[in-house]
């Protein structure tokens, strides 16, 4: 039997042995910095020779890098959040770094402690926090201090030197609004997510905006709040709301989560959708359309935002610099839950 040496791997001393230069030589040449035209070129041919690749391991530590970073939020089983992970998986397939994950909520209450630690020992090289809200500040804060590059996705309330990505949520609005008054609808009621929500409220301008211009107020008793963006907020609303006759043919509940919810309750109740009552809601979530009769929403491209984040992510650590936002246009998508309004309540608002 024949042993074959193994084949040792060309590392960095080897390829300047090759190359007839230093290592640092070598170093500078693999880390961008200044070669001359001559060594930079007899280094390139001893790579292409040798076959040698450089380990991601060694140059993120030359260049003092983790090789990670860390995307955060309250939970990593949200349907609008996987879908943003997606996006941020297929920009960090095309680099040399990999993710940690934090759920703030995984033992059921806000416990960020694990996104401090890796902040304070220097754990990440920059976060992707989604859905951030007032209670992150601190957090937000941490990172800032230790001028750690920080990307916020959606955030509920904005904050100073970092990035944001987010949607047109205005506009939404508006589109919403343009919808319904084409279906006849006049007396619009409108619930929202949590009442400090930077999404809910520029939903609610939009919506309010857009009414206006077709010469229809959004009435102050038709606009509500259901404290948070879960389906039982969404339920809980619905059961108050059906307490009285409120008189609209239309209600817009500010993401799908909260229209499943209210949904399911209006179902038991007996009204009949969209025939009693036209449903709206905002995020597109493709659990929408297996709802009953499909969800009429505005969708954001979640997995373009998680691409477009992380890239911004890796720009502002290769480069830190100027703070930016990206602002995403949302779409309409038009299902089952919306339809012309009933012919009597058009004649007693026309009246």
């Amino acid at each position: 039997m024949t042993i074959h040496p193994i084949k040792r791997k060309p590392n960095i001393s080897i390829v300047a042995k090759h190359a007839g230069v230093a290592v640092s030589t070598v170093s500078r040449y693999l880390n961008g910095h200044y070669v001359s035209v001559e060594a930079r070129s007899r280094i390139a041919a001893s790579i292409a020779e040798l076959g040698y690749s450089r380990s991601s391991t060694a140059r993120n530590l030359s260049l003092g890098r983790r090789g990670s970073i860390g995307v955060v939020v309250d939970s990593s089983q949200d349907p609008w959040f996987t879908r943003l992970l997606a996006g941020i998986e297929e920009e960090l397939s095309q680099r040399d770094c990999s993710l940690m994950l934090a759920s703030s909520e995984l033992t059921g209450k806000y416990d960020p402690t694990i996104v401090f630690e890796w902040v304070r020992e220097h754990k990440v090289d920059g976060l992707v926090i989604a859905k951030s809200q007032r209670r992150d500040r601190a957090l937000i804060r941490e990172a800032v201090s230790a001028q750690l590059p920080t990307v916020l996705i959606a955030p509920d309330e904005t904050a100073p030197h970092v990035q944001l990505v987010r949607c047109d949520n205005r506009s939404a609005g508006v589109a919403v609004a343009d919808h319904l008054v084409e279906l006849g609808h006049r007396v619009v009621a409108f619930a929202g997510g949590p009442a400090h929500s930077l999404d809910s409220k520029h939903r609610l301008i939009g919506l309010r905006d857009g009414l206006a211009a077709r010469g229809i107020e959004l009435r102050p008793e038709l606009i509500f709040s259901c404290g948070s963006w879960e389906a039982d907020a969404g339920a809980q609303f619905a059961r108050t709301y059906f307490e009285h006759e409120r008189g609209a043919t239309a209600v817009v509940l500010a993401n799908d989560a909260l229209a499943s919810g209210f949904m399911r309750v209006a179902h038991k109740a007996g009204v009949r959708i969209p025939a009693d009552l036209s449903i709206v809601g905002f995020d597109g979530l493709p659990e929408g359309e297996r709802l009953w009769p499909a969800l009429t929403s505005v969708a954001q491209p979640m997995r373009e935002m998680g691409a477009a984040a992380c890239g911004r992510l890796f720009e502002v650590i290769d480069t830190p610099g100027q703070v930016q936002t990206i602002e995403f246009p949302m779409r309409l998508v038009v299902r089952e839950s919306t339809a012309a309004a009933r012919a009597a309540a058009r004649s007693v608002a026309a009246g």
